[in-house]
């Protein structure tokens, strides 16, 4: 047995397998005239403000908008000044709402990775009901040392329903 970088006949040779099976089989990514298309690159921003507070308390972004199986991942910080007052579980709640609402988007499912580490972050995600559905195993390096990162995840009928 042995291994080598691919050539030009070994693409040839991949081509002709996929002739056995659909594209859709083999990818949960967004295809096109029968090609799978990249990872879109578009960020979105939503900035959460509170009446009577200074500055935004928090930012919520989303990304990697997936319209073939209607997801997109998000990610949040909250203003270190406003952290451990609850309000990063408002933020996090009425953001996922409006992009649910977002009829252009028309997401079935969101989803999210935090490090194992972020207590706060965790604890937020199970308060708010999100799935756990893995572990990314040594997957964040801090400061040397490789930590697991979580998998969370809801889909828009459960946050509706709860």
């Amino acid at each position: 047995m042995d291994i080598r970088k691919t050539i030009a006949d070994d693409m040839a040779a991949f081509e002709n397998w996929g002739k056995n099976s659909r594209i859709e089989e083999r990818t949960c990514r967004p295809i096109e005239d029968g090609k799978r298309l990249p990872s879109s690159t578009e960020v979105h921003s939503l900035t959460f403000i509170m009446e009577g507070f200074e500055e935004p308390v928090g930012k919520f972004t989303y990304f990697d908008h997936n319209p073939r199986n209607r997801s997109c991942e998000f990610g949040y910080t909250i203003n270190p000044r406003y952290r451990g007052q609850g309000l990063g579980g408002q933020m996090i709640a009425s953001c996922i709402d409006h992009v649910f609402k977002d009829t252009e988007l028309d997401l079935n499912k969101l989803y999210c990775q935090t490090a194992e580490f972020n207590i706060p972050s965790v604890k937020i995600l199970e308060k708010l009901g999100l799935n756990r559905d893995g572990v990314l195993r040594e997957h964040h390096e801090l400061d040397g040392k490789l930590w697991n990162d979580l998998v969370y995840s809801v889909l828009r009928a459960e946050w509706e329903n709860k």
